[in-house]
């Protein structure tokens, strides 16, 4: 016992004010002694002393209650104990009640100190455990991994007087520095250095609370590493995707035109002599009519990929004819539309937007081209034109099957293909080349569903300058 508070008192720093206060509880105790004397006896005054140190200690520490339980023996042997105004006794029992006093006051005070201290780290444990919690719920809504070691470093600095650096792997952390193992998921992801002033020493308490913080750390930096690994995962199989959508294109749109112009030329030079100019001439249309979808596919390639590099495509602006650029497309779409019915709604005296006339009639041909495709024969389309604010708004409607709600901006994906396009022809570049080209002139191209009717109507808004 005497030891811990021997311990317990070169541990505490001794206030003046707080030992000025337990000399005054001291003193009031005095005080009701000499105001009701007749009432009050010696073994009464000695549990009221008793009753002041056990304040003092749980309120201003073991210090002020040492010097008040001092202080209580001698006012209450010279103030109380006959002789009266000595420190002398004259009784046994009078020196016995003054020894006691002072052991149990010592005792107490020792014992009360030490709850007092219980209590003061009780509740610095809890402050800490809510500024952790605080911290944790922090971490967890940071969604970014240098927000995420900011966060952790400024969180030390608040909570200790010392700067700290989070490392990850692969960094080489400075030396003379306290380093901690950052882990996740029993890997280490890096490490946590603490400086550490040359003459100062980290208690087990900071060290305790430094391993909380470098384990909140773990968790959320393994949290972040691993939605970084997943976002790698997911960007790797969406190009596995992309991959195998462009092999699965290339197989189905360079397999049969290949075939097809193989087919014609091995057999007009095996039987050249014995087919009429009739099938010679069908064959000779069959190998151009397949080598132009090559070409088509190529330059779709070329374009698409172009457009993906970030390369400036070279335009040569010029003030262009709505009507000419819509009827030159539409002839070139015509092999695509068949027997499909075009009916055109060009007013005269559109203004003359400044664009690239090539570029923009591929793109009206590739909307083409898609109606094309995904349209019953019997369908129709429907192109008209309007000056809209300071551009033409071009409107290319038809009455096929329409878009599916979730695919009326996925459409102009590269080689994505919509739920309608199942079992047709194409590689699903013709809508992305058209978008790109578009948006070149800062224009915009949407997708969406006819009101009232069945169909699609693709809106192209080209500006006039």
């Amino acid at each position: 016992m005497i030891d811990r508070i021997r311990a317990r008192l070169a541990g505490e720093r001794l206030r003046l004010l707080h030992c000025v206060y337990g000399i005054g509880f001291t003193g009031l105790v005095t005080v009701v002694g000499e105001v009701s004397p007749a009432y009050v006896t010696a073994t009464h005054l000695a549990l009221m002393y008793l009753l002041a140190v056990l304040v003092v200690a749980v309120r201003f520490g073991l210090w002020p209650a040492l010097i008040a339980s001092v202080a209580s023996v001698a006012v209450l042997d010279f103030l109380f104990i006959p002789p009266l105004y000595s420190f002398t006794v004259n009784r046994p029992q009078d020196a016995l009640l003054l020894v006691f006093l002072w052991v149990v006051a010592l005792i107490a005070s020792g014992l009360a100190a030490q709850l007092r201290e219980q209590v003061r780290i009780a509740d610095r444990n809890a402050r800490t455990t809510a500024a952790l919690y605080r911290f944790a719920g922090k971490l967890a809504g940071t969604l970014d991994l240098d927000a995420v070691i900011a966060a952790v470093v400024d969180q030390i600095s608040a909570m200790l007087p010392y700067r700290a650096a989070i490392f990850l792997r692969g960094e080489s952390p400075p030396a003379g520095l306290v380093t901690l193992p950052v882990r996740a998921a029993g890997e280490e992801i890096g490490v946590m250095t603490v400086a550490v002033p040359k003459d100062g020493v980290i208690t087990s308490e900071e060290n305790r609370l430094i391993e909380a913080l470098t384990e909140l750390a773990g968790i959320a930096l393994g949290r972040q590493v691993l939605a970084d690994r997943l976002a790698q995962l997911g960007i790797e199989k969406e190009a596995d995707r992309l991959r195998s959508a462009l092999l699965n294109s290339i197989a189905h749109d360079l397999t049969g035109p290949i075939a097809s112009v193989a087919t014609a030329l091995t057999s007009l030079a095996g039987n050249y002599e014995q087919f009429d100019d009739a099938t010679r001439r069908e064959l000779i249309a069959d190998a151009e009519r397949e080598t132009e979808r090559l070409h088509q596919f190529s330059a779709s390639l070329v374009h698409i990929a172009r457009l993906e590099a970030g390369v400036t495509l070279e335009m040569r602006r010029e003030p262009t004819d709505i009507g000419d650029l819509v009827g030159i497309a539409v002839a070139r779409a015509r092999a695509v539309l068949g027997s499909r019915q075009v009916v055109l709604d060009i007013p005269e005296g559109l203004p003359r937007p400044m664009l690239d006339f090539t570029l923009i009639e591929q793109a009206i041909f590739h909307v083409l081209e898609n109606a094309g495709k995904h349209t019953p024969i019997e369908a129709s389309v429907t192109i008209s034109a309007e000056l809209v604010g300071g551009g033409v708004c071009l409107k290319i409607a038809d009455d096929g099957p329409g878009i599916a709600v979730e695919d009326t901006e996925r459409i102009f994906a590269k080689f994505y293909r919509g739920q309608a396009a199942t079992g047709s022809r194409g590689t699903g570049l013709g809508l992305a080349i058209c978008r790109g080209f578009i948006e070149a002139h800062a224009g915009t191209i949407t997708a969406k569903n006819r009101p009232g009717c069945r169909g699609a109507i693709l809106t192209i808004f080209l500006p006039l300058r």
